[in-house]
C-alpha cells in the first residue's frame, strides 16, 4: 500500500471516530428524565439544540472528508483491478515456467495489496456498528423524555432532535452500504487472485518438467534456422512488451522505491561487513583474511539490493532481478569458502569453485533474460567444452595428496563434456540444471571440509591437552553429515529457479511405493541424517564414558569396554526404531516378520539367537569382560572384546580365538582376573641335604622382596614342603599384582633365587645315583680278538705308507724337482 493510500484510509477511519465522539458528547449531556419546572425544560431543550448543531457540523465534515477518501480509495482499487487484468493477460500468454514464476510473483504482490486495502474498511465497519448502537441509545433517551408530561411548546422544540437522529441513522446506513460494497469488491478480487495462484501453482511442476525435457532443434538439424528466426522474433516481442510496461509512471515509481529500499539495505550490509573486517584485523584470528570478508560483504550487499528491487519492481522483472541477486549471493559463498588464509607450507589449491560458479551464473542469466533455446544451446556447448578442457589440465596439475580436489576436478573433467553434448543435442535447459547442481555439490563439499576443520581447531585451541569432544562428534557425524546438510540447503537455493520452496518440498515428498513402504527423497534424507546423528550421539556418549573412566581409577578395566559396547548397540537400536517410524512400518508388520523369524529360529537360527542372548548376558552380567585373563582348556589368553555373537580372545601365543558366547555362558571357564587381577603363585626349589634351612628361608623371602610385582599384603611365605629323594623341597608362595605379568614375575624371582643361592654357597641339588659295572670273561675275549685284528691292519697300512714315501723321493730325484703327490688309497 502506498503512503498516500494509507493516509487516506487513516483519515477515513478518523472521520468515523469523530462521528462516534460527537454522538458520545450528545449522550453525555444532562438529560434528566423529569423536569421540575419550565426553567429546567428550557435548559434541556437548549442542550439538545447545541448538541444537534455539533452533530450536524461533524457529520458534514465527515461527509466531505469521506468523499475525498472514497475517491482516493476508488482510484487505488481501480489500479489494483488494472493490475489484475494485466496479470490475467500475462497469465494467458505465459508459455514457459519462468513467465509463470513472474506472474506468481505479481499475484503474490497483488494479494498483499488487497489484504492491506481491505483492513481499513473492516475497521470502519466496526466503528459504524458502534455509531449505530450510540444512535439507538440516543433515540431511546429522547423517547423517554417525550413520554413525560412535557409542555406542548417544549415538545415541539424536541422534534428537531428526533429528526436529526433519523437523519444520522440514514447517513450511517448509507456509509455502511458503501463500506459493504467496497469490501465485497475487495473480497471478490482476493478470491480471483487466490484462484489464479492456485491454478498457476498446479501447473508449475508440470511446466518445469516439460521445460527441462523438451528437445529443441540442434544446430545440425534442418529446422534450426527457422526455429532460430521464430524464437528471435518472440524474444524481440517480449523485450518490447517489457519496455512498454516499464515506461508507465506507476511501474517506474515502484521501481525507484524498490531501488531506494534495496540501496539502504545494501549500505547497511556493506557497513556491517566493513566493521567485521576491521574487528578481524584487531583480533587474534590471524588466519582469517579481512579482504575476503570485505569481498563477501560486497557481494551480499549487491545481492540484497537486487532481491529488494525484485520485490518492488514490476512483476515481469522479478525473475531477472532475483536471478542476479542469487548469483551475487552464491559469489559471496565462494568468497567465504576461502575465508581462512592458507598456511605457507600448504601447496596451492586448484581453482574449482570459481570456474563452476561462472558456468552456473552464465546458465542462470541466459535463462532469466529469455535467450532463445536454439541460440542458447551452441553457446553453452562451447563454454562447457572449454571448461572441461581446463579442468582436465587442472587434474594433471593437482597433487595426488589433495585427494578431494583431484576427485572433484576429475569428475568435472568427465561430466562437463556430457553436459555440453546435452546442450548441443537440444537440451540446453538440462545442461544448465546439471551445471548448477555440480556447482552446489562442489560448494557443499568445500563447506563440509571447512566445518570439520573449524571444529577441530576450535576444540584444540580451547583444550590442547584434553580429548577433542567436538572433533569426535564431527568425525563421527562427520564429513558426510555436514555435506548432506549443506547440499540440501544449497539445493533449496537452487529450487528458487523452480518457483520457490514449494516445488522443492513437492520433489522431496514425492513417494515411490515398494509394496507397503513409501520411499521419497525426504525419507532418504531423514534416514541419512538420522544415521549420522546416531554416529554423533555414539561418539559423544563414548567420549563421556572415556572421560569418566579416565577420572575415576577405581572403575573396573572391563567396565569401560562393556559400557562402550552397550552404548553402540543402544544407539543403533534407537536408530532402527527411528528408521521404522520414518518408513511407516507398523508394529503389526513387524510382528508378522517376527513370527516368520521364530520359525527360522526353530530350524536354523537357534545357535545365532543363543549366542546373541548369551552376549547380552555377558555384557550385563560382566562375568567375562575385556581385559580379563581366562583359561580355555589348556590355553590361556586375554579377552579383547565381547561382541553380541562371540568373544574375541588373544592367547599367549598371539593367536586370536573366537569363542561363541553360548560356550562361555553354559560351559566352565576359569577367569583369573574376575573383579581382582591379583594371583597367587608357588615357586618350588630343592636344596641339598645338609643345607641351612633357616638361611634358605631368608634367601627365598629376599628374592621375593626384590621383585616389584610381588604384593606386600598378603606377605610372601616359605613352606618346607617335603623331603625329596635327594633334595629338601621348599615352596615360595607369593601374591602377584596382575595375572597378566605372572610369568615374567616368576621368571624374575627364579633368577633372584639362583643369584642369592650362588652368593651364599647353597647348592640347588640335582638327582644322584650310583652305577656299579661288572666285567664278564666273554666280553674280554671278544675285546682281545677285536684289538688283535685292528693292530695287524694298522701295521700293514704303516708298511704301505713307508713304501709309497720312498717311491716319491726317488721320483723327485729323477725329475730334478718335486712332483705332485698322488693320493694313495689305503684299500688298494
Amino acid at each position: 500500500m502506498t503512503p498516500c493510500r494509507a493516509f487516506l484510509s487513516a483519515s477515513r477511519l478518523a472521520g468515523a471516530l469523530v462521528l462516534c465522539l460527537a454522538l458520545g458528547l450528545a449522550l453525555a449531556g444532562p438529560l434528566p428524565l423529569r423536569a421540575a419546572d419550565e426553567n429546567d425544560w428550557g435548559m434541556v431543550i437548549e442542550a439538545l439544540r447545541r448538541q444537534d448543531q455539533i452533530v450536524h457540523t461533524r457529520l458534514e465534515e465527515f461527509k466531505s472528508r469521506h468523499a475525498a477518501e472514497a475517491a482516493a480509495e476508488a482510484e487505488a482499487l481501480e489500479q489494483l483491478l488494472r493490475e489484475r487484468a494485466r496479470l490475467a493477460l500475462w497469465q494467458a500468454t505465459a508459455s514457459d515456467p519462468w513467465e509463470i514464476r513472474d506472474v506468481l510473483a505479481g499475484f503474490a504482490r497483488l494479494r498483499r495489496e488487497v489484504a492491506r486495502l481491505a483492513q481499513q474498511p473492516q475497521q470502519v465497519w466496526a466503528s459504524l456498528d458502534q455509531s449505530v448502537l450510540a444512535l439507538e441509545t440516543y433515540k431511546d433517551r429522547l423517547d423517554d423524555i417525550t413520554r413525560q408530561e412535557v409542555p406542548e411548546r417544549f415538545r415541539q422544540e424536541i422534534e428537531p432532535s428526533r429528526q436529526a437522529i433519523a437523519s444520522l441513522r440514514e447517513s450511517v446506513a448509507a456509509a455502511r452500504d458503501a463500506v459493504a460494497d467496497e469490501t465485497s469488491t475487495l473480497r471478490d478480487l482476493a478470491g480471483q487472485v487466490a484462484k489464479a495462484e492456485a491454478a498457476l501453482q498446479a501447473n508449475l511442476a508440470a511446466s518445469w518438467k516439460a521445460y527441462y525435457t523438451e528437445i529443441f532443434p540442434s544446430p545440425v538439424s534442418a529446422s534450426f534456422l527457422q526455429a532460430l528466426s521464430q524464437n528471435l522474433e518472440d524474444w524481440d516481442l517480449w523485450i518490447g512488451l517489457c519496455g512498454e510496461l516499464l515506461r508507465t509512471r506507476h511501474n517506474q515509481r515502484e521501481l525507484w522505491r524498490g531501488a531506494a529500499t534495496g540501496g539502504g539495505l545494501a549500505l547497511a550490509v556493506l557497513a556491517a561487513a566493513l566493521v567485521v573486517a576491521r574487528l578481524s584485523r584487531r583480533g587474534v584470528q590471524a588466519s582469517v583474511n579481512p579482504g575476503t570478508i570485505v569481498k563477501a560483504g560486497g557481494c551480499v550487499a549487491a545481492g540484497v539490493f537486487f532481491l529488494a528491487v525484485a520485490q518492488r519492481a514490476p512483476f515481469f522483472l522479478f525473475t531477472g532481478l532475483s536471478s542476479i541477486g542469487e548469483i551475487l549471493l552464491t559469489a559471496s559463498l565462494v568468497h567465504l569458502s576461502r575465508l581462512r588464509r592458507p598456511s605457507e607450507a600448504a601447496p596451492p589449491r586448484p581453482p574449482i569453485l570459481w570456474p563452476t560458479w561462472r558456468l552456473f551464473a552464465l546458465g542462470l542469466l541466459l535463462e532469466a533474460v529469455r535467450v532463445p533455446e536454439v541460440f542458447m544451446g551452441p553457446i553453452l556447448a562451447v563454454v562447457l567444452a572449454v571448461a572441461a578442457v581446463a579442468f582436465f589440465k587442472r587434474r594433471k596439475a593437482t597433487p595426488r595428496r589433495q585427494r578431494l580436489d583431484r576427485a572433484i576436478t576429475t569428475a568435472l573433467a568427465f561430466l562437463l563434456p556430457l553436459l555440453a553434448g546435452l546442450a548441443l543435442c537440444g537440451l540446453p535447459q538440462t545442461a544448465v540444471l546439471g551445471a548448477s547442481f555440480l556447482f552446489y555439490v562442489g560448494l557443499a563439499l568445500r563447506y563440509a571440509g571447512l566445518t570439520t576443520r573449524f571444529l577441530d581447531h576450535r576444540e584444540t585451541d580451547r583444550h590442547p591437552a584434553k580429548p577433542h569432544l567436538l572433533f569426535a562428534v564431527a568425525a563421527a557425524a562427520g564429513y558426510p553429515f555436514f555435506f548432506l546438510t549443506y547440499l540440501f540447503l544449497f539445493l533449496w537455493l537452487l529450487s528458487t529457479q523452480f518457483g520457490g520452496e514449494n516445488v522443492f518440498l513437492e520433489l522431496l515428498t514425492t513417494e515411490t511405493h515398494i509394496e507397503s513402504v513409501g520411499i521419497s527423497l525426504k525419507k532418504i534424507a531423514s534416514l541419512l541424517a538420522g544415521f549420522y546423528a546416531t554416529r554423533a550421539g555414539m561418539a559423544l556418549a563414548a567420549a563421556g564414558i572415556a572421560g569418566v573412566a579416565a577420572r575415576r581409577r577405581d572403575i573396573e578395566r572391563g567396565a569401560k569396554s562393556s559400557l562402550l559396547t552397550i552404548n553402540t548397540y543402544g544407539w543403533w537400536g534407537l536408530y532402527a526404531l527411528f528408521a521404522m517410524s520414518v518408513l511407516g512400518l507398523s508394529l503389526t508388520s513387524v510382528a508378522v516378520v517376527a513370527g516368520g523369524l521364530s520359525v527360522g529360529i526353530g530350524f536354523g537360527l537357534q545357535t545365532m539367537v543363543n549366542n546373541f542372548i548369551s552376549g547380552l548376558i555377558l555384557l550385563f552380567g560382566r562375568s567375562v569382560q575385556a581385559g580379563d585373563t581366562i583359561q580355555l582348556g589348556d590355553a590361556t589368553g586375554v579377552v579383547k572384546e565381547v561382541n553380541i555373537r562371540n568373544t574375541e580372545v588373544l592367547t599367549t601365543e598371539n593367536a586370536t580365538v573366537f569363542v561363541p558366547n553360548s560356550e562361555l555362558v553354559s560351559g566352565k571357564i576359569v577367569n583369573w582376573s574376575h573383579r581382582d587381577p591379583s594371583v597367587r603363585r608357588d615357586i618350588g626349589v630343592g636344596v641339598a641335604y645338609g643345607s641351612d634351612t633357616g638361611q634358605v628361608r631368608e634367601l627365598l623371602l629376599a628374592a621375593a622382596a626384590s621383585c616389584p610385582a610381588v604384593l606386600g599384603n598378603p606377605p610372601a611365605t616359605v613352606l618346607h614342603w617335603d623331603f625329596g629323594p635327594s633334595t629338601l623341597d621348599f615352596r615360595l608362595r607369593v601374591w602377584l599384582a596382575d595375572v597378566a605379568g605372572a610369568v615374567t614375575a616368576a621368571c624374575a624371582i627364579r633368577e633372584a633365587i639362583d643369584r642369592l643361592f650362588r652368593q651364599a654357597g647353597i647348592e640347588i641339588a640335582f638327582p644322584q645315583a650310583d652305577l656299579h659295572l661288572r666285567s664278564a670273561p666273554v666280553l674280554e675275549r671278544l675285546l682281545d680278538s677285536h684289538l688283535t685284528g685292528t693292530r695287524e691292519r694298522l701295521e700293514e697300512h704303516a708298511v704301505r705308507l713307508d713304501d709309497l714315501e720312498r717311491k716319491n723321493r726317488r721320483s723327485e730325484k729323477t725329475a730334478g724337482g718335486p712332483q705332485e703327490e698322488v693320493p694313495h688309497d689305503p684299500d688298494q
